[in-house]
């Protein structure tokens, strides 16, 4: 057990007074909260008009009438108010609302009626496609519920994510695929395709391999339209018309951005545009205006092309034509040339990990051969009769040119605001990336300058109360900015836990001992019931071994996939969940089953990640400090979207315990606990988590 004897102590946002600030309504200015400051409305007694969305947030309103257990939120009916003004105003806005405060509605009752009423369209877009799911089947029924008329609603995956029955007739007809087990996996999906509405490949309900999948997800290449035989049963097609039918339209922020930027699907244009999950934007910009390229992926193209299986295309064009052989000489140039350049670019690289790249690679070499084998392929296309077979081929030399491209962008680094870097993992498969460095110039051509009302809304876009990091990622300078605080009391529904004697994350072994130590007699103290967050995979499995069970049920990332793992430990509420990455937000475990939240250590980024290196240089060339300006701030953030997974609603109650006593020792640690919930409780004695549940019981 650990030693407990410091007193429990209050969590206060230095200077700022435990009085809630006047309410005001928030208006555009050129220049807002230009020191970082934002109104916060913990409360709305608002003099000002309630609006026609708004009302019905009222606590004799239209949602009371329909919610069983509604409760009155006056952040919930401020937020309403403040969209409802955005869209109203072709206004921008960013509204951070902590949890509890029921933003998905908030958002999502005044778009639908302002869509309604004006006959315009507006797409809501996610990170997440867990949370596009969430709002088609639950929130956006009952936001249309509350109004006289509803507006028409519609879905959008990008096209990778609907089944092709042409495709996958194709496949199974021809014999395409590399084993019986693919074959085998084939044949179910195609028997599913009767039964599903959608043909959406995430509702499929049985593992699908990635290598199926690819082959019979819709693809506009291979798409026959009209001439093709499913069309009028097309899934892809029923869902385009719902799109420009619908008035609001659910999205993501990968098929947005590649619809925008005309590199995927279009999506009709939106009249107004609410991104949920803002707090990730940056990321989802980064992911699309970057560029990736891996040797494993290069390498199972050519081998759909001519592989060792009886699966390659090649073989479509007869047994001895001339075409044929053009192509096998073609892929086979093409394997020699583009594994000399992996095997010279890893020569290149200090070792195993993640290398930043300052000189551009040498892959004209590469890109020749590639675009050999895609000419080659193409003037033998004519010579395959089965035109069913011929989309396959067409597929595989529009790869073969994207992928030459991707080898194009490595060759030549032409723009100052991107990085590169290669990463060399375990095994046999070099990858390369690029990404921007400021994302703002993106967002100012394919979003801000659309002249039409822009609202992003997430719980933490905030460091300590301060919009001024958000802002400055985003180009958010004529963005109103308005903070909505949690409904939630925090000083009676949780308690902060921080060791008072452990070593620093940065004594390696001495901390993973002592950290395994701290968490076995958190868990002895909460009887399980906890997630422990890390942040990395070594982390979880380091510690984890290091942690005698107890009688506890232990769960570790990695041994099930995440849908499973989530469920096994929501169903037994006394397992103890190790985890890291995805688990440090998105995720939803209300109730008994998640009553103690553990974080090893403070999410801080790797000191070699290659796009933080790079940032922190044009930092300090601009006069800035790295760490303060970038580094504590995301990090802040991350750590905020982990303290959230512990209380849900109203009735949680939970201990979040921070393992990294920097949090305290540090001057940069109030930074982080100034952007908690105002009212926590924190201390150092082990024996208040016992007290603290038995208060509850």
């Amino acid at each position: 057990m650990m030693p407990s004897s410091a007193p429990m102590t209050s969590v206060t946002r230095a200077g700022r007074s435990r009085n809630p600030p006047p309410r005001h309504k928030a208006t555009k200015r050129k220049q807002p909260h230009a020191r970082g400051h934002c109104p916060s409305l913990p409360v709305c007694d608002c003099p000002t008009r309630v609006t026609p969305a708004a009302a019905c947030f009222q606590p004799d309103g239209p949602l009371s009438r329909v919610l069983p257990g509604y409760e009155h939120r006056p952040q919930q009916l401020e937020m309403a108010r403040q969209v409802e003004l955005a869209l109203s105003d072709r206004g921008r806005l960013a509204i951070e609302a902590g949890t509890g405060v029921g933003k998905s509605l908030a958002y999502l009752v005044p778009a639908a009626l302002w869509a309604k009423q004006s006959g315009k369209r507006v797409t809501v877009s996610t990170y997440t496609r867990i949370l596009q799911s969430q709002l088609i089947t639950k929130d956006v029924p009952l936001a249309a519920g509350l109004l006289d008329s509803a507006p028409r609603v519609a879905v959008a995956y990008g096209q990778g994510n609907y089944l092709c029955r042409f495709r996958i007739e194709t496949q199974l007809a021809r014999g395409l695929f590399d084993s019986r087990a693919d074959a085998s996996a084939a044949g179910r999906l195609f028997n599913w395709a009767d039964t599903t509405e959608t043909g959406v490949l995430l509702d499929y309900p049985h593992p699908l391999p990635a290598a199926v999948a690819r082959r019979v997800a819709r693809d506009s290449v291979a798409c026959r339209r009209e001439l093709c035989p499913y069309r009028k049963a097309c899934f892809y097609y029923r869902a385009k018309r719902e799109w420009s039918d619908a008035q609001l339209l659910i999205v993501n922020h990968a098929l947005f951005f590649a619809s925008v930027t005309g590199a995927g699907d279009l999506l009709p244009e939106p009249d107004a545009v609410i991104f949920d999950e803002a707090h990730r934007l940056e990321e989802a910009c980064v992911r699309h205006f970057g560029a990736d390229l891996s040797q494993r992926s290069v390498a199972e193209l050519l081998d759909d092309v001519l592989g060792p299986g009886r699966g390659g295309l090649a073989r479509m064009l007869g047994a001895r034509t001339r075409l044929r052989k053009d192509v096998e000489a073609a892929t086979n140039e093409s394997r020699e040339a583009t594994s000399r350049f992996f095997t010279d670019t890893v020569a290149r690289l200090p070792g195993p990990g993640r290398t930043r790249l300052r000189e551009a690679l040498p892959a004209a070499e590469a890109t020749s051969a590639l675009t050999r084998l895609a000419d080659a392929m193409e003037k033998a296309a004519p010579e395959i009769k089965d035109e069913l077979a011929a989309t396959e081929f067409a597929v595989a030399v529009h790869r073969l040119r994207a992928t030459t491209g991707a080898f194009a962008a490595f060759s030549d680094f032409a723009t100052e605001n991107s990085v590169y870097w290669a990463e060399q993992p375990a095994g046999d498969n070099l990858c390369l990336f690029a990404a921007p460095l400021n994302v703002t110039p993106m967002l100012r051509a394919h979003v801000y300058d659309l002249g039409i009302p822009v609202i992003l809304t997430s719980a933490t876009l905030t460091v300590a109360g301060n919009f001024g990091f958000f802002s400055e990622r985003l180009g958010l300078d004529d963005f109103s900015q308005i903070r909505l605080d949690s409904p939630f009391d925090y000083g009676s529904q949780s308690l902060v836990f921080v060791p008072p004697r452990l070593p620093a994350p940065t004594a390696g072994d001495e901390f993973t001992r002592a950290a395994a130590g701290a968490i076995a007699a958190i868990i002895h103290e909460s009887k399980g019931r906890a997630l422990v967050l890390f942040t990395s995979y070594e982390s979880v499995n380091a510690v984890c071994d290091l942690v005698p069970p107890a009688g506890y049920n232990f769960l570790r990332q990695g041994d099930l996939p995440l849908p499973k793992l989530l469920a096994a430990f929501q169903e037994d509420r006394h397992s103890v969940l190790f985890a890291t990455q995805s688990f440090w937000q998105g995720i939803d475990v209300p109730g008994e089953a998640l009553s103690c939240l553990i974080i090893c250590r403070l999410p801080f980024e790797v000191p070699d990640d290659p796009r933080l290196s790079a940032i922190a240089e044009r930092m300090k060339q601009n006069g800035l400090e790295p760490f303060t300006a970038y580094q504590l701030p995301t990090a802040v953030l991350r750590f905020r979207q982990g303290f959230g997974r512990l209380i849900r609603t109203a009735q949680d109650r939970g201990v979040v315990c921070v393992l990294d006593r920097r949090i305290v020792d540090r001057p940069y640690g109030r930074v982080f606990l100034n952007s908690l919930p105002k009212g926590l409780r924190l201390t150092t004695n082990l024996a208040d988590i016992d007290r603290f549940f038995q208060d509850a019981e």
